[in-house]
C-alpha cells in the first residue's frame, strides 16, 4: 500500500482525532501524489467524516483535477456538511471552472449553510458576471447573497443593477442593496440611498444611514440630518451615529439640539459621542453643560468626548 493510501485509510478508520488530523496534513504535504486517492475517498467514502476531510485536503492541495469531483459531490452528496466543505474547497482551489457548480449550489441546495458557503466561494473567485445574473433569481435569498457578494468584490459596475433592487419585495434584499451603496464613494451611490431612506422598513433606512456614514460626503451629511426626525428610534439612533462618522461641522448644532432634547437617553448620549467625533471645539461648552445637567447616559458620553477628544475636563 502506498503512502497516500495508508494515510487515507487512517483518515477514514482511526478513532484517534489527532491521528486523523495528522494524516490529513500529511496528505496535503504529499500534494499531487495524494489527489487521485482523495478523489476516490471523496466520491466513495462510506462515512461523511472521511468525505468532508477528503474535500478539505483537496482544497488545501489546490489541484485543478479536483474541481469536477468536488463540484459533483457538492451537488449530490446526502450530507450537507460534506457539500459545504466541497464549496469551501472549490474556493480554495481557485479555478474558474468551479463557478457553474457553485451557481447551481446557490440556486438548488436545500441547506442554507451550503447556499451561503457557495455564495462566499463565488465572491472569493470574483465571479462578477454570475453574481450579477443571480440578482435576477426568483429566490429572495439568492438575490440578497448576490448583492452582498458584489459588494464584497466592490463591483461598482453593478451599482445600477443593485439600485433596481431597492424596490424589491423582500426587505432583506432592499437592506443589502442599501449596504452595497456604502462600498462606493460616489455621487450615484448617495443618490440611490435617498430611495432607501424612504423605505417603509426601518431596518432598510438604518442600513442606508450606515452607508452614508461610510461615504462621508457633504450630501451624505445632509441626508443623514434629515433622518434625525424619523419616526423610528433605531433609525434616529443610526442617524446620530452616522453624523459622527461623517464628521462634518454642519451637524454640530442639530446634534446639540438632540443631546438636550426629549428623545431617548441613549440617542441623546450618542449625540454627545458624535459631537466628539466631529471634533469642533464649539462643542466643548454644550458638552460641559450636558455633563452637568443631562441624564447619566448622556453625562458619561459627554465626559468621554471632552476627555478623550478635546483633552479637557468636564
Amino acid at each position: 500500500m502506498d503512502k497516500a493510501s495508508e494515510l487515507i485509510k487512517t483518515l477514514g478508520e482511526s478513532d484517534d482525532y489527532f491521528l486523523r488530523q495528522k494524516a490529513a496534513w500529511a496528505l496535503v504535504s504529499l500534494g499531487d501524489e495524494a489527489v487521485e486517492g482523495l478523489i476516490v475517498a471523496l466520491r466513495q467514502g462510506k462515512f461523511s467524516d472521511l468525505r468532508y476531510k477528503a474535500a478539505w485536503c483537496l482544497g488545501k492541495i489546490q489541484s485543478p483535477r479536483a474541481v469536477e469531483p468536488l463540484g459533483t459531490v457538492m451537488l449530490n452528496d446526502s450530507d450537507f456538511v460534506v457539500r459545504e466543505w466541497c464549496a469551501a474547497a472549490l474556493e480554495s482551489v481557485g479555478d474558474p471552472d468551479a463557478v457553474p457548480y457553485l451557481v447551481q449550489a446557490m440556486k438548488l441546495d436545500s441547506n442554507k449553510d451550503v447556499r451561503r458557503r457557495a455564495a462566499v466561494a463565488l465572491r472569493g473567485l470574483k465571479a462578477v458576471q454570475p453574481l450579477r445574473e443571480l440578482l435576477c433569481s426568483a429566490e429572495p435569498e439568492t438575490r440578497g447573497l448576490a448583492v452582498t457578494g458584489l459588494a464584497k468584490i466592490k463591483c461598482e459596475d453593478a451599482l445600477g443593477d443593485v439600485a433596481g433592487l431597492q424596490e424589491d419585495e423582500s426587505a432583506e434584499v432592499r437592506r443589502r442593496a442599501a449596504a452595497f451603496m456604502g462600498e462606493f464613494q460616489s455621487d450615484r451611490a448617495v443618490e440611490h440611498l435617498g430611495c432607501s431612506l424612504k423605505d417603509p422598513d426601518p431596518a432598510v433606512r438604518s442600513e442606508a444611514l450606515k452607508s452614508l456614514g461610510r461615504i462621508q460626503s457633504e450630501e451624505a451629511c445632509r441626508m443623514a440630518l434629515s433622518a434625525l426626525s424619523d419616526e423610528n428610534s433605531t433609525v434616529r439612533l443610526n442617524a446620530v451615529t452616522s453624523l459622527g462618522e461623517i464628521g462634518r461641522n454642519e451637524a454640530l448644532e442639530p446634534l446639540v439640539e438632540v443631546m438636550f432634547g426629549g428623545d431617548d437617553p441613549e440617542i441623546r448620549a450618542w449625540a454627545a459621542w458624535s459631537l466628539g467625533e466631529i471634533g469642533d471645539p464649539k462643542a466643548i461648552e454644550p458638552l460641559r453643560k450636558a455633563f452637568r445637567t443631562c441624564p447619566k447616559e448622556v453625562m458619561d458620553k459627554a465626559e468621554d468626548s471632552l476627555q478623550e477628544v478635546f483633552k479637557v475636563e468636564p
